[in-house]
């Protein structure tokens, strides 16, 4: 617009100023290596606006050439950018197919034309680990990385998951514990850190872990206490195994106040004290529970406790028998209280009730016994096949 209106502004003044300088024509001498031109002033005009006329059509003839292959180069990027869309996408579905060695090959061919080349490069490890190809699978994650290190988490964490996949729990665990340090709140790998704790029977990192779990909401209260007692199954059966009650005992004083004062964690160290048959142990940690309240679960371990003195523990039940004189496991516990001391009378007596109550094969065949020992041989033999219905 502003060359036209130039051009209009000098035909404008060619037109006035031309009879004026008709008369006048003045005189333009132009010598160059020898060479003389001679022309009026405005025959040199003439050719000037010649040749700015010239000078514009040849720009515009370039700017329309280049134009043209601007459009052509927009042309074929367009074309390959689409062409690599449509490959990532039928990737996407070889890999979802289980068709990974031709995903392998269309993600890594369409990888240099996407939008989202970390992508076509996380999906190619994945059609890699899946054909076992384990050192191209580390290498495509390494190529991922490169071409974005922001993504340094996503990356890593898929490479977690493919390790576990693998079986590489030691080496997955390394890697977690290593990204844990950058992101120690982080719930991706706190959860994957407690499944391989679990794999690796970690218990004690398993249960350092534990709080942070439940505080982040990963885990809830029964889940957690669940993890908990699988915990602390493992250390109570060794050392028992390994040493004796005392170490045990040691053990658990060394734990924190929180977890001593667990129900479910202190049934189990009763429970294990008596599968090793240290009953006098148990009943030191028994008693303070039996104390505080009346408990079917507590009767329960009461039945197996093989006591050298019983009496401490006769007293604890006969006065909860007061309070409860209906319950079959109360009753239960004192009769085989009294089975372990021989006096068959008094375990009759409290066997028959809590049998008569509720029925059960362990409480029949003590009966049995208990009518055996009283040569009452017919009894005995009903209170077996009872047992055994």
């Amino acid at each position: 617009m502003i060359r036209l209106i130039i051009l209009l502004v000098i035909l404008a003044a060619a037109l006035l100023l031309g009879p004026q300088l008709a008369n006048h024509q003045g005189y333009v001498m132009i010598a160059v290596a020898g060479y003389t031109i001679e022309m009026s002033v405005i025959t040199a005009a003439i050719i000037a606006f010649v040749f700015y006329l010239l000078l514009l059509l040849t720009e515009g003839l370039l700017t329309r050439l280049f134009s043209v292959r601007r459009g052509l180069r927009g042309w074929w990027g367009n074309r390959r950018y689409l062409k690599a869309q449509r490959q990532t996408r039928k990737g996407m579905t070889a890999l979802a197919e289980g068709e990974y060695q031709r995903a392998e090959y269309l993600m890594l061919r369409s990888a240099g034309q996407s939008d989202q080349p970390l992508l076509n490069y996380l999906s190619a490890a994945e059609a890699a680990h899946a054909q076992g190809a384990y050192q191209k699978r580390d290498e495509y994650l390494l190529k991922a990385g490169e071409l974005d290190p922001q993504a340094q988490l996503a990356i890593q964490l898929t490479h977690v998951r493919l390790l576990q996949d693998q079986g590489e729990w030691q080496q997955s665990r390394e890697l977690l514990e290593q990204l844990r340090q950058r992101w120690p709140q982080h719930p991706q790998i706190l959860q994957r850190l407690h499944h391989i704790y679990q794999q690796q029977q970690a218990w004690q990192e398993e249960l350092e872990l534990l709080p942070l779990l439940r505080k982040q909401q990963l885990l809830n209260d029964s889940e957690v206490l669940a993890a908990q007692v699988r915990c602390y199954q493992v250390p109570f059966g060794n050392i028992l195994q390994k040493q004796n009650e005392d170490e045990l005992l040691a053990f658990w004083q060394r734990q924190p106040r929180t977890i001593r004062h667990t129900r479910q964690l202190q049934l189990l160290l009763i429970d294990n004290l008596i599968q090793h048959q240290h009953y006098q142990a148990a009943f030191e940690q028994l008693a303070p529970l039996l104390r505080k309240q009346a408990d079917e679960a507590l009767w329960q371990r009461c039945i197996t406790l093989q006591l050298r003195d019983p009496e401490p523990l006769l007293q604890l039940l006969l006065r909860q028998l007061k309070h409860h004189p209906q319950s079959p496991a109360l009753l239960s516990a004192l009769g085989h209280q009294y089975f372990h001391q021989q006096q068959y009378v008094q375990a009759q007596e409290y066997l028959e009730r809590s049998v008569a109550l509720q029925p059960t094969a362990a409480g029949q065949r003590t009966l049995a016994v208990i009518m055996e020992q009283q040569r009452l041989f017919e009894k005995a033999a009903e209170y077996y096949r009872l047992s055994l219905n």
